[in-house]
């Protein structure tokens, strides 16, 4: 799937390979850290630089711009390792990470899209994820494309890390 947006260039979407798993977990980390989502947690920072740990069960996948990585995302279903908030029936995306100088040319949108996708593949109704209460700019991404906070299902993993919980019916 392509995407594009005035003069920039193109953006296609696909499963990770694994010798992009390095770059990916440094793509992700940096993301969250711009994005305020990690407030020197190096625990957290190991956990998101680990794609090959979380691709041996949940697909990866990848937005590329002229050959190269530029935001990631991972499908995390019902009941697998990583998911945390989805209920059946429900796709949870988890990991989401866009390269700084691609912030705001489609690349977020397009991940989303494709775990849309992905939830209409599996039968799902929904897409649901978490983020950091902190990350103004990913709240609004995920505003502009249709989510919708549920405080009832919002989480505090950690002390003082609180993350709202957001939602979308996938559409048919």
């Amino acid at each position: 799937m392509s995407r594009t947006s005035g003069s920039v260039p193109p953006v296609t979407v696909r499963r990770a390979r694994p010798e992009e798993y390095a770059e990916i977990g440094d793509l992700v980390t940096a993301a969250y850290l711009a994005g305020g989502a990690l407030n020197g947690d190096q625990g957290y920072a190991a956990h998101l630089r680990d794609v090959a740990g979380r691709a041996e069960e949940h697909p990866v996948l990848v937005a590329v711009r002229e050959g190269r990585v530029v935001g990631s995302v991972t499908l995390t279903p019902y009941g697998t390792s990583h998911s945390h908030d989805a209920r059946p029936g429900e796709l949870e995306f988890r990991y989401l990470g866009v390269a700084e100088p691609a912030w705001g040319t489609g690349v977020g949108e397009a991940l989303v899209t494709a775990c849309e996708q992905a939830a209409i593949d599996a039968g799902d109704t929904a897409l649901v994820l978490s983020v950091i209460d902190s990350n103004e700019a990913a709240k609004r991404l995920y505003a502009r494309l249709g989510f919708e906070p549920d405080p009832s299902r919002d989480r505090e993993p950690a002390p003082g890390v609180r993350l709202t919980f957001w939602s979308r019916p996938v559409a048919r």
